[in-house]
């Protein structure tokens, strides 16, 4: 059987047991059990259960001759309404999970939180770092960040750009600042995605962002970059007057 159909079996949802037996059944046509077990290699203890999940599925059904069951494939469109059904689901989870996550939100922020600090490594977790503190910007808010110069990178250019796309659904306008040296690169990429810079003549001892209500310090390392997620009014606070002051005082190097 062509391995395409089985990898596109698999992607529906049908676990390796079941996509056997339903190969098995599409060339053995109507048939007993005890065929199945030889052509799709299960064992009697599984076989049963599996084709119940399949029958459950809409995706094989059964005729009586006698008291003997013989088993069928179903009609091929039959894999299609088995998709619709579970996007329907899908739908209807996302639904309520959209509720479940508005209800948090209520309920975290009807409870003040004590500061705290999390400690994020590697690309996966980096992202999760930014669409946390991201959640907890206000829509038409502002996004904030110091450059320590890591632009160049080329994981960092997509990473910063979907980050972008992600802020610009919410209407969020991105103020940086960088140093003069940076200008060039700033200008070429992040200019036409929506970033509003200002330059500086001094460096910066690390990479911070200043997203909602956390303050976001990046230690950059290609093969595992470590984030510092800290949760703290005071501190965003301090530091959001801080990048005001200098962002002002920079008008001439804009």
């Amino acid at each position: 059987m062509n391995s395409k159909i089985e990898i596109t079996l698999q992607e529906l949802g049908l676990t390796k047991g079941e996509i056997k037996v339903y190969l098995s059944l599409i060339e053995l046509k109507s048939t007993t059990v005890g065929p199945i077990i030889d052509k799709a290699q299960v064992s009697s203890s599984k076989v049963y259960i599996i084709i119940e999940k399949l029958i459950n599925k809409g995706l094989v059904n059964y005729i009586l001759k006698g008291k003997t069951k013989y088993f069928q494939a179903s009609s091929p469109i039959s894999l299609k309404d088995y998709l619709e059904i579970k996007e329907k689901k899908l739908k209807e989870t996302k639904e309520s999970l959209n509720k479940v996550i508005s209800k948090i939100k209520s309920i975290q922020k009807e409870k003040k939180t004590p500061d705290e600090a999390r400690i994020y490594r590697g690309y996966k977790a980096m992202r999760t770092a930014w669409i946390e503190a991201i959640e907890t910007i206000p829509k038409k808010g502002n996004y904030h960040f110091i450059s320590k110069g890591f632009g160049k990178d080329p994981r960092l250019k997509i990473f910063f750009s979907n980050i972008a796309l992600k802020l610009k659904e919410k209407e969020i306008k991105i103020l940086g600042l960088a140093n003069i040296k940076e200008k060039k690169l700033y200008e070429k990429i992040y200019k036409k995605l929506g970033y509003e810079m200002k330059y500086t003549k001094q460096s910066w001892p690390s990479d911070i962002s200043i997203i909602g209500d956390f303050l976001i310090i990046l230690n950059w390392d290609k093969k595992e970059p470590t984030i510092y997620s800290i949760k703290s009014q005071a501190l965003v606070k301090s530091y959001l007057i801080h990048f005001k002051e200098t962002y002002k005082k920079n008008q001439h190097l804009k």
